[in-house]
């Protein structure tokens, strides 16, 4: 019976200084790296830490800690200051965006809303910023940047841009557990079933194909753990038995195989294609069509299940939420 070869116990990695840490006027380093031997159990990495944050890093999260803030004192101002009423209703806060494209009138019609995705906006933009440094730093190549912009974008596409296209900022998420969920329904609703979106389609492939490939990638790794296919940064290099009997095995189970870098290649495509995808469909949506369902059976792609045409769809305007108050419905304390 093969027997699982051990991975060998690394010493615990040190932060080492840089040459470019000098050339960063904010070059931090945060806690110290220690082992948890806890996780060896679940047969994961035991080191925790160290964290570098860098002028970038720093901005990031003062930025994004901002919001938090500012979130806090939206739901405090719903609740009247009363921490125990904010706890109970956590869920049912809502901090809704205000209507039109303007600036909110005051911070419960919208203004929390506008300051809070700001910051935010701010705070990922800025964590890029840190992303292309380490890359500049450590000479690798973009594709970590690319990644983090491509998620970057779909969100801006959902609280920003489409806003802009169909002239309201109340058609973005509010911010707040049950609002975003409710946003995700409503979308769809209100726009004809998303789901029959050509682009929203081409998301869940990839999403879903991201997902077989992952539960793929990782079964044949650790059914081949026993022969070294785990250490995967040697594997990439120079294929040795573990690796090469995997690609075998899926050459004869489907007439086809990835290698330990390709199978890399596939995944990163595959998840940036799930958010670009998605991105691309939101942005389409009251461009192309303002009813998913009529394009749909328009084109062919879904089988018209009612008397509802183009020129039906077409007599009614477009279906708008009602202007936000920023107010979500709390019952008062003692009820």
């Amino acid at each position: 019976m093969a027997t699982i070869l051990p991975r060998p116990v690394e010493p615990i990695e040190e932060a080492e200084p840089s040459v470019l840490d000098d050339a960063d006027l904010l070059g931090i380093r945060l806690g110290t790296p220690v082992r948890l031997d806890l996780l060896s159990d679940l047969k994961i990495d035991t080191q925790i830490g160290t964290i570098w944050l860098g002028t970038w890093g720093l901005l990031s999260t003062v930025l994004f800690v901002a919001g938090l803030g500012v979130t806090f004192l939206a739901g405090m101002d719903q609740v009247n200051g009363n921490p125990w009423v904010l706890v109970k209703y956590f869920a049912n806060i809502r901090v809704s965006p205000p209507d039109g494209l303007g600036m909110a009138h005051s911070l419960r019609d919208g203004g929390y809303w506008q300051i809070v995705t700001l910051l935010w906006a701010g705070s990922t933009l800025a964590w890029a910023g840190r992303c292309y440094e380490r890359l500049v730093r450590h000479k690798w190549r973009p594709y970590l940047l690319v990644a983090w912009l491509s998620a970057i974008l779909l969100t801006a596409t959902i609280w920003v841009f489409h806003p802009i296209v169909v002239g309201s900022w109340a058609d973005a998420p509010a911010l707040g557990l049950n609002s975003d969920l409710s946003w995700a329904q409503n979308f769809s609703v209100l726009w004809g079933n998303l789901y029959y979106n050509p682009f929203h389609q081409l998301a869940i492939f990839f999403l879903f194909g991201s997902t077989m490939l992952w539960g793929m990638h990782g079964a044949t790794i650790l059914a081949t753990g026993s022969e070294g296919s785990h250490h995967e940064d040697n594997e990439i290099k120079s294929m040795s038995s573990g690796s090469e009997k995997a690609a075998l095995f899926w050459r004869w189970t489907m007439g086809f195989n990835a290698f330990p870098k390709s199978i890399h290649d596939w995944l990163w495509w595959y998840a940036v294609g799930t958010v670009l995808s998605s991105a691309i469909g939101i942005i389409m949506t009251g461009v192309m069509t303002n009813d998913w369902y009529v394009w749909g059976v328009d084109h062919g792609t879904v089988a018209q299940y009612g008397p509802i045409t183009r020129s039906a769809i077409n007599q009614y305007p477009r279906p708008m939420p009602p202007p936000p108050t920023g107010y979500a419905y709390v019952p008062a304390p003692g009820k």
